[in-house]
């Protein structure tokens, strides 16, 4: 699995997070035996207790680099020591950080595929972001089947044939942004979710989940954050500045 190539820059000497704004990090855990070290040593114990439970050291070292990049991005915005980072869950097992008062209030959630991983952050409302690396499936008609509104499908219906792999994984990523911003599973509520995918144009959202057909309080971004990857942003507000960065461990 070879290092993926991040293609936003490096953040500037510094990056307060103002109300109206989102950032979103895109990191790698293929990182060095010390910097893995380091970060495990920030993870609370139930995040150790679940390190150990992987079967492979790969996935071990993908799940320790991940959690412990995310403890050091909001560790920055906290002022604070990334072991002094405290998660809760919600019912579906989205975290958020405890004990923080209103006016340090910090959204945030985590994506990962293969070696990449993505972390949004705001302090204006929960968010969602997501992504996964383009590859090549058979049979994509009928796994869209098990994703895709009437609206949807009508849409895929006219992708050629040649757009339909990246096609997919636009569908894919932009739902699973939505799905996660509000914390509902994507196995139960996909199709509860309708976009616009069509090869060329930027995505839109045509129905949010749980809500009524208006679109209006929703935005919906598309995200580049490497190569022969696809990635998208989700979060209910509109009017908000995005900045993307890349981490350095």
């Amino acid at each position: 699995m070879s290092r993926p190539d991040i293609l936003w820059s490096a953040p500037p000497s510094q990056w307060p997070l103002n109300g109206n704004e989102i950032h979103v990090w895109a990191a790698t855990s293929d990182v060095s035996a010390r910097e893995l070290s380091a970060f495990e040593n920030t993870l609370s114990l139930d995040e150790v207790e679940r390190a150990g439970q992987f079967k492979f050291e790969r996935d071990r070292n993908h799940f320790v680099a991940c959690r412990g990049g995310l403890r050091a991005i909001l560790a920055a915005y906290l002022e604070t020591g990334p072991q002094e980072v405290n998660f809760e869950y919600g019912p579906r097992g989205k975290p958020w950080v405890a004990n923080l008062p209103e006016t340090s209030r910090l959204h945030f959630n985590l994506a990962h595929s293969e070696n990449l991983f993505l972390i949004a952050v705001s302090r204006i409302c929960p968010l969602g972001v997501d992504v996964e690396r383009i590859h090549y499936i058979e049979n994509t008609d009928d796994l869209v089947k098990q994703l895709l509104c009437t609206t949807e499908e009508l849409e895929w219906s006219t992708v050629a044939e040649t757009q339909k792999v990246s096609a997919f994984f636009k569908i894919w990523t932009c739902k699973e942004a939505c799905l996660k911003a509000t914390g509902d599973g994507i196995a139960e509520h996909v199709r509860e979710v309708a976009v616009s995918f069509l090869p060329g144009e930027p995505a839109r959202l045509l129905k949010p989940p749980g809500m009524p057909i208006s679109n209006e309080d929703w935005t919906l971004r598309e995200l580049n954050p490497a190569g022969d990857f696809a990635a998208a942003l989700a979060a209910p507000t509109r009017g908000f500045d995005l900045s993307c960065w890349r981490w350095s461990n």
